[in-house]
């Protein structure tokens, strides 16, 4: 295990230091590295920027409007599901509009979304 350990440790080694070639520390690779990080600094400013006005894309506009259109459709098919239950339980129990609003928190000015 001890000889199979050294070739692995030797072997390394030689990797890491093929891996320094051409990377040597130079005043061009100094200069390089901070142009690179002013670059991805720069990057990250001008994505910020354009998530500013993502809003304002039209992809982006016509995808919060196809949603506005389901949730409209799921809010006045939830209305009309609560004014059939209002239907049934006053056939059914012969209870008042109103007691029935007052009991299950429905409020009074209840309508469909235009």
């Amino acid at each position: 295990q001890f000889a199979e350990s050294s070739q692995k440790k030797e072997a390394l080694q030689k990797s890491i230091e093929k891996s320094k070639i051409g990377r040597e520390d130079t005043a061009e690779r100094a200069a390089l590295t901070k142009e690179l990080a002013a670059l991805q600094q720069k990057k990250e400013q001008l994505r910020a920027e354009i998530e500013k006005y993502r809003e304002c894309d039209p992809d982006v506009v016509e995808e919060m409007r196809q949603t506005n259109q389901v949730a409209k459709e799921a809010a006045n098919r939830w209305t009309d599901n609560i004014f059939s239950i209002k239907s049934w339980a006053k056939r059914k129990f012969g209870f008042e509009e109103s007691r029935i609003d007052k009991g299950f928190g429905i409020p009074e000015d209840l309508d469909y979304i235009d």
